[in-house]
């Protein structure tokens, strides 16, 4: 529904930013990351979440899209809530998070305010395979790692870690060296999983 808002901050709070937008003041509860960059008075656009349920509708602030989006993630989780998202985000990076989503890594997130054993696990669960899918996505977007890519592909698909599968053949591609066929880079690269 709501975009982004672009105003002038009128005061701001760890937890929260005042921008005046159009003569109407709007409350933000934003992360400690856009908290630190915003500037103490000014101009200043922000990316929106409104999250509304039939008792109340909150305004969550963003400096980025990445920082919206793993937001976003978060609360589709059932359970997770957008105070919890918002302390998520506050206690770590928006690619620390994804990394351990992605890698499995439920402890690092039982680090997190607020998230026990069994939400971090379920996070994890529902997060994961997207986390991989978005991740094998981007880097087959980089120029000359198309092979590569592809060969990470495959050992995530077969069911490894994408950490192990990276080291993996990287050593394949150290012993091959000079072969580029992903068939040959995934056979090599079991007998270093």
């Amino acid at each position: 529904m709501f975009e982004f808002i672009r105003g002038q901050v009128v005061s701001k709070a760890p937890t929260h930013v005042i921008v005046e937008a159009g003569g109407i003041g709007y409350r933000l509860f934003i992360p400690v990351s856009t908290y630190e960059r915003l500037p103490e008075k000014g101009e200043v656009s922000l990316l929106v979440h409104l999250y509304v349920r039939e008792d109340q509708m909150k305004l969550y602030g963003f400096a980025t899209a990445d920082e919206r989006d793993l937001f976003e993630l978060l609360t589709s989780v059932p359970g997770v809530g957008p105070s919890i998202a918002l302390l998520a985000l506050s206690s770590g990076s928006v690619g620390a998070i994804k990394g351990a989503i992605r890698d499995g890594n439920s402890d690092y997130l039982q680090k997190i305010r607020g998230i026990g054993k069994k939400m971090a696990q379920r996070i994890v669960l529902e997060l994961k395979g997207y986390l991989e899918e978005t991740f094998v996505a981007a880097a087959a977007q980089e120029p000359g790692r198309g092979t590569f890519n592809d060969a990470v592909l495959a050992l995530v698909k077969l069911g490894y870690m994408r950490r192990s599968a990276e080291q993996a053949v990287r050593k394949a591609e150290v012993k091959l060296a000079g072969e580029t066929s992903v068939e040959s880079l995934v056979k090599e690269s079991f007998k270093h999983l």
